[in-house]
């Protein structure tokens, strides 16, 4: 199945009775498994920028050590 971040809603119609994860975390393993890995490294890129985590710099100022 080929697919890209806006048919995120097909996959989730496919794994939303899976049991043990909230809503939440089945919406975003869905977006997850449905993006192309371009939009998934785009997510990523997004999360990191939004908590000020974008560069090594800015991470290890913090505390996390990657």
């Amino acid at each position: 199945m080929k697919t890209t971040f806006k048919d995120w809603p097909k996959v989730y119609e496919r794994i939303k009775r899976m049991r043990g994860l909230s809503q939440e975390e089945k919406v975003r393993l869905a977006q997850a498994l449905a993006a192309t890995p371009e939009e998934r490294w785009q997510m990523h890129d997004r999360f990191l920028r939004s908590f000020g985590l974008y560069s090594h710099w800015d991470r290890k100022k913090l505390g996390f050590s990657l």
